[in-house]
C-alpha cells in the first residue's frame, strides 16, 4: 500500500495520462494526485476501486500485492543475466532480457539491460555484421530514450546517457552526444569520489585503493585507444605506437607486479603484447612478431586458469586491502582467451608467418581438439 503512489505515476505514465486528467476523473484536485506520487498521502480507500477501473487493472495489481513475488522472479532472472554476461553468452543475454520485458514492460532496469546486450554484440566481425544486420544499436539507442523520457532514477538514467553517448555518433547525433555529455557530473563528483572524502580509516583506504585501481586501468584503457584506435593511431607511428602500449603494460607491472593472476590485469597484458605482435608485423620483424605472441600466449593461459578462482585478496602493496573475483568479469564472447588468440591470427597481417614451424606450433597449442 506504502508504493501505491509510485504505481498511480508508473500506470499513468505508460498510459499517457496528465495528472490533471486523472483529477477531473476522480473529481479531486491535481495537487492530491501529485501528492499520492510523492509518497506524501495515500488515496482514500473508496477511491482504489474508480483508480483500477480508470486505469484497466485489478485492485490487486493497484496495490501491487504481488510485489515480493515478481521482485523475487527478477532477482533470479538478474542473477541468470550475470551468469550469461561471465560466460559471454550475448545472444542470449539479449534473449533474456527481451523475455523479461514482455513480462515486465516498463521495468527500465531491464529496458537498460537490453541496451547493453545490444551494443556489446560487436567482438568479432561476425557480430557486428549481425548486429548491423538486425539494427542492434539503433534499437538500443531507441530503449535508452525511453528510459530518458520515463525514469526517474537517476543510476539507470546515467548509464542510459552512457550508451547514447557512445552510439548516437555513429548515427549521425554527435551535437545530441555532446550535449548530453556536457550535462553530467565531473570525475571529481563520481561516486567514487565522494565517498573517498567521507570514509575514513580502514574504510577510506579501501575506497582509496578501489579507485586507484580503476584509475590505473582507465589510463591503460586510454593509452591502448591512442595506440589501436583508428582515428588516435594514425597521428603516431608505429614505433610510437608500441613506446605507448609498452608504457601501459609497465604502468600494469608496476602496480599489479605481484598479482598476475588478477584478470583484469592479466587480460589487459594478453591484449597489449597482442597488439604489440601486429605492429612489429607492419615492421616486417618476425623475431619480435614471435616474441610478443609468445607473451600474449602466457597472458591468455592465466586469464583462462584464473577465471575458475574464487574471491582472491590482492598482494600488491598498492592493493593490498581489497579483492577481486573472476566471477564479476562480464566479457562480450564466449570464448576463452587462449580461443580468442587463435581466433586473431587468422588476420591477414600474420599471412607471412603461415609457414613458420613456430607459429604452427603455436597455434596448435592454442586450438583445443589438437590437445
Amino acid at each position: 500500500m506504502l508504493k501505491i503512489g509510485e504505481k498511480i505515476k508508473e500506470l499513468r505514465k505508460a498510459q499517457d495520462v496528465t495528472q490533471e486528467k486523472l483529477a477531473d476523473y476522480l473529481n479531486i484536485s491535481y495537487q492530491a494526485v501529485s501528492k499520492w506520487e510523492n509518497g506524501l498521502a495515500l488515496p482514500d480507500i473508496t477511491l482504489l476501486p474508480k483508480l483500477a477501473n480508470f486505469f484497466g487493472v485489478s485492485t490487486d495489481e493497484l496495490l501491487d500485492l504481488k510485489a515480493s513475488e515478481n521482485e523475487t522472479e527478477l532477482r533470479r532472472y538478474e542473477k541468470e543475466y550475470h551468469e550469461l554476461g561471465r560466460k559471454g553468452k550475448v545472444l542470449e543475454k539479449i534473449e533474456l532480457s527481451r523475455k523479461v520485458l514482455d513480462l515486465y514492460p516498463r521495468n527500465y532496469q531491464w529496458m537498460l539491460n537490453l541496451a547493453y546486450g545490444l551494443v556489446s554484440y560487436n567482438s568479432t566481425t561476425e557480430q557486428e555484421e549481425y548486429s548491423k544486420e538486425h539494427k542492434f544499436i539503433e534499437e538500443a539507442i531507441i530503449l535508452c530514450e525511453r528510459i530518458l523520457e520515463d525514469c526517474t532514477v537517476d543510476s539507470i538514467r546515467h548509464s542510459a546517457i552512457q550508451i547514447l553517448c557512445y552510439n548516437y555518433p555513429h548515427i549521425g547525433k554527435k551535437e545530441q552526444a555532446i550535449r548530453l555529455a556536457e550535462d553530467m557530473p565531473k570525475m571529481v563528483l563520481s561516486k567514487e569520489m565522494l565517498l573517498s572524502h567521507i570514509y575514513s580509516g580502514k574504510e577510506r583506504l579501501k575506497q582509496e585503493q578501489n579507485n586507484l585501481r580503476f584509475m590505473i586501468h582507465f589510463c591503460s584503457s586510454i593509452l591502448y585507444l591512442m595506440a589501436w584506435e583508428s582515428d588516435l593511431r594514425q597521428r603516431f607511428t608505429v614505433d610510437e605506437r608500441i613506446k605507448i602500449l609498452e608504457t601501459a603494460i609497465q604502468l600494469n607491472q608496476i602496480m599489479f607486479g605481484n598479482d598476475e593472476n588478477e584478470v583484469l590485469y592479466s587480460g589487459q597484458l594478453y591484449l597489449y603484447h597482442f597488439i604489440i605482435a601486429r605492429f612489429y608485423c607492419e615492421k616486417n620483424l618476425p623475431e619480435k612478431v614471435f616474441e610478443y605472441l609468445l607473451l600474449s600466449e602466457k597472458y591468455a593461459k592465466t586469464c583462462d586458469n584464473a577465471m575458475s578462482l574464487g574471491e582472491q585478496k590482492y598482494k600488491s602493496l598498492f592493493f593490498n586491502h581489497i579483492s577481486w573475483n573472476p566471477k564479476n568479469i562480464l566479457t562480450n564472447t564466449d570464448k576463452t582467451f587462449k580461443e580468442q588468440l587463435l581466433y586473431n591470427l587468422d588476420d591477414k597481417c600474420f599471412e607471412f608467418l603461415k609457414d613458420n614451424q613456430d607459429f604452427i606450433n603455436l597455434k596448435n597449442r592454442l586450438n583445443p581438439s589438437t590437445l
